[in-house]
């Protein structure tokens, strides 16, 4: 036990501020830092870094339906615009954060090998892909086979994004074969592993789950079919299956009230460690859209109370929500607006509770969609069903109160038309009604846990089809951006590789996959 919260008081440090040493001034030439101790560090800075980070909530969350903007600060005029340059926050801070982590791993894997402990480099791997995989995602093409090589490589060329993704997916497969054949984790090192504690079944899950995120993304590409049924098949070959009901990847490193050790997302958007109860500034900055409280409570759905608290901090007792655009005025404030609720930021328990880096309800909303697009087997509407409930207990609600919803709701029933609700009408698109049905679902549960994936997911598909888009008289293009551009410490720094990429810009510049 000593060594455990000894582990998770280091874990906490280091993602709490700036790194204490700092073992990535030349990857090629590593330290005496040992693997265990990097490995607890670099899963608490990327869930510190995506789904606990503020920089992951602050445009998605607007954009794509969840939450609005305070009057208590003024600002945020390039979120509702859409005004996005390469010196906005977004762009700026999410490029070097997840470079960094990723030099972690990097670090990870070479000792995982020279030590011979597979079962590091397997971790490395999976944890690699995962933040590739939303570099990609957030920038298109970017410093891939050259990354992470200072001394070799000080200005590292970019890679097309495809290109990227299908080594992602080899990777994820090489992971895969690692963990089938890895010994146990070696007692000493069974502390480190803040995820799942040693369990390699569930780690080989996790990674076949982020294969097939990074799979369905492709989806509507024209020609990937047999691509996709290909390395799906490679996926149903080592065995592992996905991440299942209860077995959410959450890093825990022994998260406690006090300041810089928080739960990260709390962190940002709960509360501080004071006993009295005391907003963080994300927490009054960021309110409730109007379009997320209207769906949750026209279509009686219980988690409107979990999402969002009634007004003035669950003092009054309506809900009420803000448009997405209009500059907020001094009345969009928490005592007349809902804000975050306790399903995400309860006082003060959620500030030690874990962080996920994917969760089991995202990954059953995964498997809903592969089975009905006919790429994996298994009944869609069981997955479906099961994503809607695990999403309800995440928030402390029971299986019970989410069958009520899916069975009663036509927004949620599987088996009731498409257009018998009037939130799926508009969306009744050239999908197939029931893939309308999963993404509906899935951006109802995603809110709070990773606004990201919704906004991939309205990018790949155009769903949910009704999102507001901003009507702010600055915003001259009307429609969700596509990608963020490339941070201006690029052009400082790699200027030849970031020039020849060309001219970025939101709204015109695919990822790969964004073909709509």
């Amino acid at each position: 036990m000593k060594r455990i919260f000894t582990v998770a008081l280091l874990a906490l440090s280091l993602g709490a501020c700036k790194k204490s040493f700092d073992i990535n001034d030349n990857p090629n030439n590593s330290t005496n830092a040992y693997p265990g101790l990097v490995l607890t560090n670099a899963l608490n800075t990327t869930v510190s870094s995506t789904t606990g980070s503020y920089e992951f909530y602050r445009f998605a969350s607007p954009w794509i339906g969840y939450w609005n903007f305070s009057g208590s600060v003024s600002g945020f005029l390039e979120e509702r615009s859409y005004n996005i340059t390469s010196n906005y926050d977004g762009a700026t801070k999410t490029w070097p954060n997840l470079y960094d982590n990723l030099e972690d791993y990097y670090y990870l894997e070479q000792q995982g090998k020279t030590l011979n402990k597979p079962y590091f480099v397997a971790f490395a791997k999976a944890l690699k892909a995962y933040d590739f995989q939303y570099l990609v995602d957030f920038y298109g093409n970017i410093p891939y086979s050259q990354a992470l090589q200072s001394v070799k490589f000080i200005r590292p060329k970019y890679d097309k994004d495809l290109a990227v993704y299908e080594d992602l997916a080899k990777q994820l497969d090489s992971a895969a074969t690692l963990l089938k054949s890895s010994p146990k984790l070696a007692s000493s090192d069974l502390s480190y592993d803040i995820v799942y504690g040693g369990d390699l079944t569930k780690w080989g899950k996790l990674v076949n789950t982020i294969k097939l995120r990074l799979l369905l993304r492709q989806t509507e590409m024209p020609g990937r079919t047999d691509y996709i049924k290909a390395e799906i098949a490679k996926i149903t070959a080592n065995g592992f299956g996905y991440i299942g009901a209860g077995e959410t990847a959450n890093v825990q490193p022994g998260y406690v009230n006090s300041n810089g050790k928080q739960n990260p997302f709390y962190s940002q958007f709960g509360y501080t460690p004071a006993t009295d109860k005391t907003t963080t500034g994300g927490h009054q900055y960021y309110l409730a859209s109007k379009y997320s409280v209207d769906f949750y409570q026209n279509n009686k759905d219980a988690r409107l109370g979990r999402f969002y608290t009634t007004i003035n901090e669950g003092k009054g007792s309506t809900y009420v929500g803000r448009q997405f655009g209009p500059t907020a005025t001094i009345n969009d404030k928490i005592d007349s607006v809902s804000s975050i609720g306790p399903g995400l930021v309860a006082f003060p328990s959620d500030a030690t509770k874990p962080q996920p880096i994917i969760t089991d309800f995202e990954s059953l909303f995964l498997q809903a969609e592969a089975a009905q697009r006919g790429l994996i087997n298994g009944d869609a509407k069981t997955f479906y069903q099961a994503a809607i409930t695990q999403s309800f207990i995440a928030l402390d609600l029971t299986a019970a109160d989410a069958a009520a919803y899916y069975n009663s709701q036509p927004v949620a029933n599987w088996d009731a038309p498409v257009n018998a609700g009037t939130s799926l009408s508009a969306e009744n698109v050239s999908y197939d009604n029931k893939l309308v049905l999963i993404i509906k679902q899935k951006w109802a549960s995603m809110n709070g846990f990773n606004d990201i994936e919704s906004w991939c997911d309205y990018r790949r598909l155009g769903l949910p089809a009704d999102i507001p888009i901003s009507n702010n008289p600055a915003a001259t293009t009307r429609k969700v951006p596509v990608r963020m551009p490339y941070p201006q410490s690029e052009y400082n720094y790699n200027p030849d590789n970031a020039l020849a990429e060309g001219t970025i810009s939101q709204f015109t510049s695919r990822v790969f996959w964004d073909v709509k």
